[in-house]
Order: C-alpha cells, then structure tokens, then sequence
C-alpha cells in the first residue's frame, strides 16, 4: 500500500468516526430547530477539519481543497481534493449511503484516490499502476455480458438539474428491464461507481455530475478494469454525464443511454 493511502485511510477513518457521532445528534439539533442544510455544512465542516489536520501533518508541501472550504493549504507538491460527505440527502435523514471521497492529484492527473463508507467501513482505494482495492482485497470488475440478469445504478432525477431528463431517465430503466436487468437508486455518485469497480454492480451512470462526484470513484474503476465515458461514447466527460460498466456490458449498455439521455 502507498503511503499517500495510509495517510488518506487514517485521515478518512477519523472522519468517519466524526460523522457517524455527529449523525446519531442530526435529529436532536433538528428538534432545536437547525435546518437539515445547517446541520449538515456543520457536520461537513467538522470532518473536512479531521482530513485537513491529517494531510498538513504529513504532507505540508501538498495543496489541500475541500468541496466547502476551498484551498485550504497551497504548496509546490501534489494536491488533494476533500468531498467528506457526499450523498446529503440520505445523511440529512439519518440514512447509510453517505462516502468520504479523496483524491490526489498531480500535474493535474490522479495518482491516488479513495471513497469510504462510514456506515459499513468499506475503504475503496486505488493507486496509479497498481490496481484497485476493497478493504485490503484486490478487486476487478464484474464479467456480465448481457444485461440479462446484471444490476445497475443510477440516481433517480429529483433534483432541478436533473427533472429534465425525468422521462429518459425512465425509458433507459424500461428498456434494460425488458432484456432482464435490475436497477438500484443511489444518492452517491461515487458509491455506485466505486461499487461498479468492486464487481458488486454491473454498471451505473449519472447525469450532470461535478468533477468532484466522479474523480476518485472513476479512478478506482478504471484501474480496476473498468470503461467509462460519456453517454456519445466520448472519453471526454466535461458535460458531466458518465457511463461506468464492466468492458463487455459497457458495448451493451452504451447506445440505450445515448438514444435516451445524451
């Protein structure tokens, strides 16, 4: 394991621990009359902090950005960017579903990444060359072929952003079901991704992701065997929309989400 990882996992498991407990008061605080916004940037902010702390100890020369802070150490090295809580919604409820998500970039190009689940302690991580990892186990992605019999997931469009593509979003699910598939609804972007790279899902996509959402997960699938793009097939994915697939299901599953979402 690299030692950049180390440090991610032990900065990540504090965090963790600091979610988890500030979770089990989210009902109390809204009882006092915080919004679920508020306790969650409070939340956020807390465990942002617990990352920060680890990273500056060991690694003062690297730049650090969190999603709520922004920069909040320059250097001359690599940077990291911090996403401590992704999937608001379910942790707004008191739901599982959350990750902690890292990456470490340098010139621009992920050399680490890792996405970890509080609630079930699944530490997902990958380094450049060396392959993907779930909890200490080396991980590849699933063999499915056809969509008979796979399970995908996607976000369902609750969200302004994604409303539009309500009615697409429903023609993909109709057409995969009909060839045998089954879907899973998934508040995290990078959940559902890093589960595709873990085998334990076939596909997944989402629509009008940030960079932030993506990053790392996409990192971990792709050394993990996984191909990803846009929904036209393009390496690009600037626009945000991204399929992540096992090789040969990815040729499958490609052309309906083009027809319907790109």
């Amino acid at each position: 394991m690299q030692p950049r990882i180390n440090v991610a996992l032990k900065a990540a498991r504090a965090a963790a621990e600091y979610i988890i407990h500030s979770q089990e008061k989210l009902l109390f605080d809204k009882e006092q009359g915080q919004s679920a916004e508020q306790v969650y940037q409070a939340v956020c902010s807390g465990a942002e902090r617990s990352i920060v702390y680890h990273l500056e100890k060991a690694y003062p020369a690297d730049t650090i950005t969190t999603r709520l802070q922004g920069s909040v150490q320059t250097g001359e090295e690599g940077e990291w960017v911090i996403d401590a809580i992704q999937g608001q919604h379910l942790f707004s409820r008191g739901l599982t579903g959350n990750v902690i998500t890292m990456s470490y970039l340098v010139a621009g190009k992920v050399e680490h990444a890792l996405v970890l689940n509080p609630h079930t302690k699944d530490e997902f991580y990958a380094s450049k060359g060396r392959g993907a990892y779930l909890n200490n186990s080396r991980i590849r992605s699933s063999t499915a072929r056809t969509l008979e019999n796979v399970t995908v997931a996607a976000q369902f469009p609750a969200t302004d952003r994604l409303v539009p593509y309500l009615s697409g979003q429903f023609a993909v699910l109709t057409e995969i079901a009909e060839q045998g598939a089954r879907a899973v609804m998934q508040d995290s972007p990078a959940l559902m991704l890093a589960n595709v790279a873990a085998g334990r899902l076939d596909a997944a996509w989402g629509i009008k992701l940030q960079e932030w959402e993506m990053q790392a997960p996409l990192f971990i699938a792709k050394e993990a065997g996984c191909l990803f793009a846009g929904f036209d097939g393009s390496p690009s994915l600037e626009k945000g929309d991204v399929i992540c697939a096992a090789p040969r299901l990815f040729k499958v599953l490609l052309p309906t989400l083009n027809k319907h979402l790109n």
